[in-house]
């Protein structure tokens, strides 16, 4: 019997005795809740596949007999009805096992934090989708926006974020990953992550950064201060190796304001830190006057343009 299949067993035990249970026993089972955080997801993939198991029928009881009426569990009415029970309370739960995606959105401008059942916590920006997983906690696909994850290690089953063709995975981190299109930017905050695991496995400690972009197979190290990164949460934005364009999407997902980088400004190489208010009227022209270009406004959007001031 393989492990897994034994917590399954005992979580079906725990919730057969349930109605029964004495206070010791109550105590046990809380003992056993907590020692491993797979018995608590093995009781819960049980208690769920119970719920969603049709009723027991009702034996038909002669109208002159007083004998209480079997309901949910008739384990008590013979060991092959309880035998035929757990067989079948089993097949659901493992059955329950598959793949169970589901995603994570936020609105250009919102912001959401989640809870995984791991302990694993990730905080998306605006603009973000993220698909997860009901049956796996330890797998999720940023499918566009930008993420800080800040995941609990487990060395038996590290944590894999999925973007496009890239692939991230967690040695025990905090970290930002970011995703414009195709391209990915990965930054570290604490300990490291390993960048396409099962090909060039580019490691990532403490303070780095690494810019890839499948289309040209380019992929560019760099540096960060560590407690910078996911400043987007604040304000403050640090851009290492990126462009204008990263600049004006990073922006439109924080806070919805929709930036456009006129001419050839979107392609022009940027490094430094940003820092806004949420507030355009303020924002546009603090950035405009940072790249040392003009600006103006047309409907809703905000035009940064490519007219060269002079030095200030």
């Amino acid at each position: 019997m393989t492990t897994d299949t034994r917590i399954i067993d005992e979580a079906i035990d725990w919730h057969l005795r349930e109605p029964t249970m004495s206070a010791d026993d109550w105590a046990a089972f809380v003992v056993w809740l907590e020692a491993d955080a797979a018995h608590r997801a093995a009781y819960d993939r049980v208690a769920l596949a119970d719920r969603q198991m049709p009723p027991v029928p009702e034996p038909m009881v002669a109208a002159n007999d007083d004998a209480p009426v079997a309901r949910r569990w008739p384990w008590l009415a013979g060991g092959s009805i309880a035998a035929a029970l757990v067989a079948a309370l089993a097949l659901a739960v493992m059955t329950a096992k598959g793949p169970q995606p589901y995603a994570v959105e936020t609105a250009a401008g919102e912001r959401r934090a989640i809870a995984l059942d791991d302990g694993t916590r990730i905080d998306l920006s605006g603009g973000t989708r993220l698909t997860l997983d009901h049956g796996d906690p330890r797998v999720a696909s940023l499918d566009r926006g930008q993420a800080v994850f800040a995941v609990r290690h487990d060395a038996g089953k590290p944590f894999t974020l999925t973007a496009g063709t890239l692939t991230v995975r967690d040695v025990g981190t905090v970290f930002d990953v970011a995703r414009t299109g195709a391209r990915l930017n990965v930054e570290v905050a604490e300990g490291s992550v390993i960048v396409q695991p099962e090909g060039e496995r580019i490691l990532l400690a403490k303070g780095q950064t690494l810019a890839a972009d499948p289309a040209t197979g380019a992929a560019v190290r760099g540096t960060i201060d560590p407690d910078a990164v996911g400043g987007w949460r604040s304000g403050r934005i640090a851009f290492t190796r990126a462009t204008l364009a990263d600049v004006a999407a990073t922006w439109q997902r924080l806070y919805g304001t929709k930036v456009v980088m006129a001419g050839e400004l979107p392609n022009r190489p940027f490094t430094g830190m940003v820092e806004l208010t949420g507030k355009a009227e303020r924002d546009v022209p603090h950035v405009a006057a940072l790249i040392g270009v003009d600006w103006r406004r047309r409907g809703d959007d905000w035009i940064i343009g490519t007219s060269v001031r002079a030095p200030r």
